[in-house]
Order: structure tokens, then C-alpha cells, then sequence
């Protein structure tokens, strides 16, 4: 990877310059901060967690190299200005598509490898230990192509992940479980009628539930709900949807047999008069084990498209919200936190560049942090930020 300098800005603008820049934008509110950096290309912020420098922030990056897609590990200090950086040693185009922070301070980076001239993606995920080495990395060859989306770390020092597997051009809901040293324990393909895939996981500790979507025959899709073992065995699996979209992006468990899905929808809520659409609105669904829908909420209006792509439980009263709102010209970062029950507490939205996003969250004992990009007059880079519990 090119090496990269920083050069501080205001007002929320970057410049390259030179060969390569790195560019830091920083709004101070005591540990707060919001930053945008990368270098020549494109960088999307997959995901962070502390660090005893401060903080680690995988990376995915694309120059227009043969093999341009290649996964980051970047240092920060503890208000996110880089201190180095260091690149997977994966032979292929990687796309890692997220990280699943563990209790003691390791992380697991997850997503798929496109080896030069095979039209096959195959499953890839690593091991961070706390102090920055990578451990260990797996490249699982499959029958036919997979990808991997979402995970939840284990007790035991290994993960659940979950994505898509493609039988016949048709996507399938694709679960893996692995152990501490990433040996594979099983995987599981759900078959689907129509095409499906898996975003995000999380478990009671006796179960596993995945969410995603699925396409229903008239075209649209719904929220997909699958339930297993610990061991991978199905137990059941549904679907939530209306009359149009509805996509179930993140999942997390809330405690005394419930659970919230996020994501976004277009099924309910007010049209818009002027364009005769009905704006896709953030969307919260609360579940019972037996996956029956015990309450629902949804956040939005009529000038912007909203949706919800991570979420993460602060505790059993509060969670954490990531994702943007967009209009066709252009599009905000989202952070939020919620009640339990789905009330709005904040929200707070970052307008950086032509389009911003954030994509992954984690809830720290003090406030929240989260990933995405920013996509300026510029180009494509990394989004970082840190709220205090308040959202300031």
C-alpha cells in the first residue's frame, strides 16, 4: 500500500497532496471526534475496535492494480489519527466486507477472496489479537461461490459467520462456525425458493438467529429470519414483509426472549404527494424466539431514504444505530440510539461530503464508534467516528 501523510483541515474538507495523502478531518467534543482519511483510490471503513494505542479500523481498499481490492489493519491513537497501518498477506482480490469484535479485545475480519482469473468468490476471515498481529487468516475453497456479511464472536474464543452461497446463479443463506484456532466446526446452506442471503447473526447463547433478505415471487423482497442451533441445526425459518421492500440488515439480542432486527423498509409509511413514493424509512422490529413480531418502529419522512445497515445493544435499556439517509443527488451519515422498545433518543447525522455512510458500529463503556466512508469532491474514504453516550 502506498504510504500515506496527514494533513489537518477544516471545515470539513480534504485535499490530496501529491503522490499520496492522507487527509484527517476532527471535530473535538472531550474524546469525540469525526475523521476522514485514505489515499489515491477508494477506502471503505469496515469496522473498529479499542486498542491500547486507541483504536484498529480494518480497511477495504481498490486502486486499478490487476488484484486492487486488498484488506487494512490501521492504528489510531484515541482520537483516531493514524499511528501505521498494515496490509493482509492474501494472495487475490479481497473484499472484506466486516469485523466481529470479540470480549478480550481481539476482532475477527470477515468477507470473501476472487483469486485472478476464477469467476468464484471463497470465504475469508482472520484473527486480530489485541495487540495488533494478525493470528491467523482462512481461505475456505467451496463447492460453488460464497461470500460472508456478518458474525458474532463466541465465548469459546471462535465465531459464527453468515452470507450467501450461489447454487445455479440463485443465492442461498450460507452459515459457517469456526473455533479459536479457525478450523472450521460446520457450515450450513438454508435452501430458499427464491433468491436469499444472510447479514448478520446473534445468539442467547443456546441460539443462533440470522436476519437477511429474501425475494418473494412479485419481485420485492422481505426480512428473512432463520433460526438454529448452536450446532447449526435449523430449527425454523420466516419471512416479514408488506407490499414492498423490507431488508433486515443487523441483529442483536435484548434479553428475556427478545430480540430487535434493523434495516429499512417501503411498506408503511406516509407517501409523498409530490413524487407519489412512499420513502424507504429506517425500520425496527422486535421478535420473540418463535420469531413473532412483538412490536415494530420506523424513522424517516418524505424528503430522504433512510436505512439502518449496523446496530449494536448498549444494554438492556439502550441501542446504537448506523447507517445514512439519502436523497438521488446524495447522502448523509446516521448514528442513533434508541430505547429498547425502539423510542427515539438522538440521532445525530454527518453531512461530510456528496456522500457519506456509516456502515458498522460498536458501543464502547463510554460512548459509540463507528465506520463507513465519505465520498467528497476528492473521492472515496474512510469515515471514522467517536459520540459520547449523548451523541455529542
Amino acid at each position: 500500500m502506498t504510504p500515506m501523510r496527514t494533513r489537518p483541515v477544516t471545515a470539513f474538507r480534504f485535499a490530496f497532496i501529491g503522490c499520496a495523502t492522507m487527509v484527517i478531518t476532527v471535530v473535538g467534543h472531550a474524546q469525540s471526534f469525526t475523521q476522514t482519511f485514505g489515499g489515491p483510490g477508494a477506502q471503505d471503513g469496515i469496522g473498529a475496535w479499542p486498542a491500547p494505542e486507541g483504536y484498529r479500523v480494518a480497511i477495504r481498499t481498490h486502486d486499478s492494480m490487476l488484484e486492487g481490492f486488498n484488506a487494512v489493519l490501521q492504528t489510531t491513537n484515541a482520537t483516531g489519527g493514524t499511528l501505521g497501518a498494515i496490509t493482509w498477506p492474501i494472495t487475490g482480490n479481497a473484499f472484506i466486507q466486516a469485523t466481529v469484535p470479540a470480549v478480550d479485545g481481539s476482532a475477527f475480519i470477515i468477507g470473501s477472496v476472487l483469486m485472478g482469473g476464477v469467476e468464484k468468490h471463497d470465504i475469508l476471515f482472520s484473527k486480530v489479537i489485541p495487540d495488533g498481529t494478525i493470528q491467523w487468516t482462512r481461505t475456505v475453497a467451496l463447492s460453488g461461490s460464497q461470500q460472508l456479511f456478518g458474525g458474532h464472536a463466541l465465548p469459546d474464543g471462535g465465531a459464527v459467520f453468515c452470507g450467501l452461497t450461489e447454487v445455479a446463479g440463485l443465492h442461498q443463506p450460507f452459515a459457517v462456525r469456526c473455533d479459536a484456532a479457525g478450523d472450521t466446526i460446520w457450515s450450513h446452506v438454508e435452501p430458499m425458493a427464491t433468491d436469499a442471503e444472510l447479514y448478520a447473526v446473534a445468539t442467547d447463547g443456546d441460539h443462533l438467529l440470522f436476519t437477511g433478505r429474501t425475494m418473494t415471487f412479485g419481485g420485492h423482497d422481505d426480512v428473512l429470519l432463520f433460526k438454529a442451533d448452536m450446532a447449526g441445526a435449523p430449527i425454523w425459518s420466516t419471512s416479514i414483509g408488506g407490499t414492498a421492500t423490507d431488508n433486515g440488515r443487523s441483529i442483536a439480542y435484548a434479553g428475556n426472549n427478545e430480540w430487535v432486527v434493523a434495516g429499512w423498509t417501503d411498506s408503511v409509511g406516509p407517501l409523498d404527494q409530490s413524487s407519489q413514493r412512499r420513502n424507504l424509512r429506517a425500520y425496527l422490529i422486535g421478535l420473540n424466539d418463535d420469531g413473532d413480531t412483538t412490536w415494530t418502529r420506523t424513522f424517516g419522512d418524505t424528503l430522504y431514504d433512510q436505512r439502518l445497515f449496523a446496530m449494536e445493544r448498549v444494554s438492556a435499556a439502550d441501542i446504537y444505530l448506523a447507517g445514512e439517509r439519502s436523497t438521488p443527488y446524495g447522502s448523509d451519515a446516521v448514528l442513533m440510539k434508541v430505547s429498547a422498545g425502539g423510542e427515539l433518543l438522538w440521532e445525530r447525522v454527518l453531512d461530510l461530503g456528496r456522500e457519506d455512510r456509516l456502515s458498522g458500529i460498536m458501543a464502547l463503556p463510554d460512548g459509540v464508534i463507528g465506520t463507513g466512508w465519505s465520498f467528497g469532491e476528492y473521492g472515496r474514504q474512510v469515515l471514522f467516528v467517536r459520540r459520547g453516550p449523548d451523541g455529542n
